[in-house]
């Protein structure tokens, strides 16, 4: 089905004032693979959403999605919008209309509000953040403990704001390590885990399965001697002399022989995806075919080229996996997730065996 965007903002009688939505869509084709991305205003300016909805029927689209580069939800997001919305649905019965949400109070906005702030203090304040003697100005936390509880005591907080209440206890301790690694309150809102898949990673390990990863730096960070110390090993095949070899023989990437070297210590066991969207899609592929049939899969693939792809692929899963949304991500998440949950283990937050907290 054809799928065609319209990023919907206000508009200006000022041309520049306009502009910023052109540049906007512009970023979104490159970034995205929707068939196609348009701009229309509300009012002020051309193109309005009348004459962009025919455009896009007219080019084929049979869905369109209105998305409003609206900050918060007042009477155009509520009501204006909607009410042209519903006038296209009677004028083109057969086209799927969908109303995405606007902007509003989000800590990814609060971030870019930070940084214009500060980018205008360093412009125009004379402070420029150094003492009396001229050097660095010293008023940075030393003690270590005290670093660790501020930091998640501002985790906790943007938590609050964000909301948890649709986030099962079990994940939670998860998702505030992916942020204190990060730095990054967005993995808040976009972690999807599949309804015990934490539980499922525990199990592996209390079993003392293999945690498989597709390159070596998330080998590198995970709890090795935890792990151990639970019977099971961290696997990374991807620079084994026979793995290059016979990628080069197939014309394949080394990160998708890899996983094909490793079906025996997948099988029952967790695999961790924080680099090769190759990786995720072929570990996959080797599912579907029956051929390996891991406990956990974390995917957290980073990139422009297939990762947000990949992710998607793994959402739609009926396994236990833990993944984001989005091309974000990468082998510091993937370490993250595996240790986190190597933690819990350790801890007995969960008694899996008896089924009991």
């Amino acid at each position: 089905m054809k799928t065609s965007i319209i990023v919907l903002a206000h508009g200006s009688n000022v041309n520049s004032g306009n502009d910023g939505l052109f540049k906007i869509v512009d970023m979104l084709k490159i970034t995205n693979k929707w068939d196609s991305v348009e701009s229309a205003f509300l009012k002020l300016a051309k193109p309005g959403l009348f004459e962009t909805i025919d455009k896009v029927v007219n080019e084929g689209a049979k869905r369109v999605v209105i998305f409003p580069l609206i900050l918060f939800s007042g009477n155009h997001a509520k009501n204006d919008i909607p009410e042209e919305i519903d006038k296209h649905k009677e004028r083109y019965p057969g086209v799927e209309f969908v109303y995405a949400n606007n902007l509003g109070p989000d800590e990814r906005i609060a971030q870019i509000a930070t940084d214009r702030i500060n980018e205008a203090l360093r412009l125009n304040c004379d402070d420029d953040g150094l003492n009396e003697s001229g050097k660095p100005t010293d008023s940075y936390i030393a003690n270590p403990d005290s670093i660790f509880k501020e930091s998640f005591t501002t985790i906790d907080q943007l938590l609050d704001i964000i909301g948890t209440e649709n986030i099962p206890e079990i994940n939670l301790p998860v998702i505030k390590r992916i942020i204190h690694t990060t730095g990054d309150p967005e993995y808040g809102r976009n972690f999807i885990f599949f309804p015990g898949s934490v539980e499922a990673g525990i199990a592996a390990i209390c079993d003392g399965k293999s945690i498989v990863t597709d390159v070596n730096m998330v080998k590198a960070g995970i709890n090795k001697k935890l792990t151990r110390r639970f019977g099971g090993k961290v696997v990374c095949k991807i620079a084994n002399r026979f793995v290059a070899a016979q990628a080069k023989k197939e014309g394949k990437t080394r990160a998708i022989t890899a996983i094909d070297a490793s079906i025996q210590e997948l099988e029952g066991g967790i695999a961790a995806i924080g680099n090769a969207p190759s990786a995720l899609f072929h570990l996959m592929d080797l599912i579907d075919k029956g051929k390996v049939l891991p406990a956990l899969i974390i995917g957290t693939p980073v990139g422009f080229i297939g990762a947000a792809e990949s992710k998607e692929a793994l959402s739609l899963t009926k396994l236990p996996h833990i993944t984001n949304i989005g091309r974000k991500g990468g082998s510091a998440v993937a370490v993250t997730i595996v240790n986190a949950i190597l933690g819990l283990a350790k801890e007995g937050a969960v008694d899996v065996k008896a089924g009991q907290k």
